[in-house]
């Protein structure tokens, strides 16, 4: 088994504050992934030029040759992530994310695309992003776009409980996931919950 890669994107330093948050989430990937593997941070330097914002995260699909594990840099570890590797390695031909809270594949409404979210996603190998370029301008964002052109046979489900929002779970009384996602607002910086500030450190 080869060396599993955890990615995070730091797009033109991150809300002001990019080296804080991705030292902050190596150092919780450190506390809670038992499985070999090489961090990797990616900047605009190592992209190719022509997409803004977190449409770069598409490129991400087609770099990396092993196991990728990608996290977005507005979450928080707070469990293990050793199942998540389970799971991609009980099926390594799909990606791995979660449902989206707002616009989930498994809920379709009219009028939005439905989508997985990509804030967490696990996959194997290069993929083939070469549909994603028309699809930019029509779709709502890159989990829109991966979504389009690998759902459903090329996507598995994460757990729901296994990622959890901060504003649509924990802030309405449901525990914190081993992942949790600070979509939106309030970024971590700004949230003073006790358990926030001893995971996020």
């Amino acid at each position: 088994m080869g060396d599993l890669n955890v990615v995070c994107l730091n797009w033109h330093n991150y809300l002001g504050r990019g080296a804080e948050y991705v030292g902050k989430l190596r150092r919780g990937v450190e506390r809670h992934l038992t499985v070999p593997h090489t961090f990797r941070e990616v900047t605009e330097a190592d992209l190719p030029a022509g997409r803004r914002g977190w449409f770069n995260k598409l490129h991400l699909l087609e770099m990396f040759d092993g196991e990728v594990l990608y996290l977005d840099l507005d979450v928080i570890v707070t469990g293990s992530l050793d199942p998540f590797v389970e799971v991609l390695r009980s099926d390594p031909s799909r990606i791995w994310a979660r449902d989206d809270w707002s616009y989930p594949v498994t809920q379709p409404r009219h009028g939005r695309e439905a989508t997985i979210n990509s804030s967490v996603m696990l996959w194997q190998g290069r993929r083939d992003m070469s549909g994603a370029e028309p699809l930019i301008p029509i779709t709502h964002g890159d989990q829109g776009i991966i979504t389009q052109l690998f759902w459903p046979a090329g996507i598995g489900l994460l757990p729901l409980d296994w990622v959890r929002s901060f504003k649509y779970d924990v802030m309405r009384g449901r525990a914190p996931g081993p992942v949790t996602v600070f979509h939106g607002e309030p970024k971590p910086h700004c949230v003073t919950d006790a358990w926030v500030g001893k995971c996020w450190q």
